[in-house]
């Protein structure tokens, strides 16, 4: 697993959003039409984070709206405001020790010290937990493959309203997905960062198979070196296996 933390300078500028923006999801409608709007707002940048980070998703991705938090709209805006007070002050702190010292710094760097020195630290199954999502453990998934698809997704889109994306899934059929989130990814200590116009995160759930495809895509045609070995059975098994076409399909920060 790899994480990516993208720092967006330039973020938070405002726009436009459509769909659901109540929920932070956009629909990227193919050839940027707005019908599936009902309508468009223009907000200020913190309101565009109040209830999670706002996203993109294709018009033929899950709907976001089929796999709802178990918390009210009120109570999540409530819950990022509490953690977006304790993060500016924070960040506050960090300034003002820093101008103290005769050491001015800009607000960009007094956010990556505060959100990598000085953040609370939690785990992503805890911050789901706080949205009323259930993350089960990974030895009970559920049973059905649609009861797999509705947890997963329900994920997929919680860690969005986080600002953290997904990549490398396509390996990953949704109970194996869903196992690795659970088993793994969501339990590890992260530092607990609300989402922002600062900072997105990306984690590739399959960073080995990314670094093979990109060396491929390098490697010339038909050419191999003194270190390029053959594969054994379990690479022929696992390449022998379908790959998904779900990463596609994942939300996205919306940058407008």
């Amino acid at each position: 697993m790899a994480m990516i933390a993208c720092f967006d300078m330039d973020g938070g500028r405002g726009g436009f959003t459509n769909g659901f923006f109540a929920h932070g999801f956009d629909i990227d409608s193919s050839g940027g039409s707005d019908k599936a709007s009902p309508a468009n707002a223009r907000v200020e940048p913190a309101d565009r984070f109040a209830a999670g980070a706002p996203s993109v998703v294709p018009e033929d991705a899950p709907r976001p709206e089929h796999f709802p938090t178990g918390r009210t709209h009120a109570q999540i805006v409530a819950l990022f405001a509490g953690k977006s007070q304790r993060r500016e002050q924070g960040i506050a702190r960090v300034l003002e020790d820093a101008r103290a010292k005769g050491k001015p710094v800009d607000r960009f760097v007094a956010c990556i010290t505060y959100d990598s020195e000085f953040a609370p630290k939690t785990t992503n199954r805890r911050q789901l937990l706080e949205l009323g999502i259930m993350v089960p453990a990974s030895d009970s998934l559920p049973k059905s493959a649609a009861d797999v698809h509705r947890c997963l997704w329900t994920i997929l889109y919680g860690l969005a309203r986080l600002g953290i994306y997904l990549t490398g899934t396509d390996g990953f059929d949704d109970r194996a997905l869903l196992a690795k989130l659970c088993a793994t990814i969501l339990v590890e200590e992260i530092n607990d960062i609300p989402p922002s116009a600062d900072m997105s995160e990306f984690i590739d759930v399959d960073p080995i198979h990314s670094f093979v495809e990109d060396e491929a895509s390098l490697s010339p045609d038909g050419l191999s070196g003194p270190f390029d070995f053959g594969s054994n059975d379990e690479d022929e098994e696992f390449g022998a296996q379908p790959r998904l076409d779900r990463d596609r399909l994942l939300p996205r920060p919306d940058r407008r």
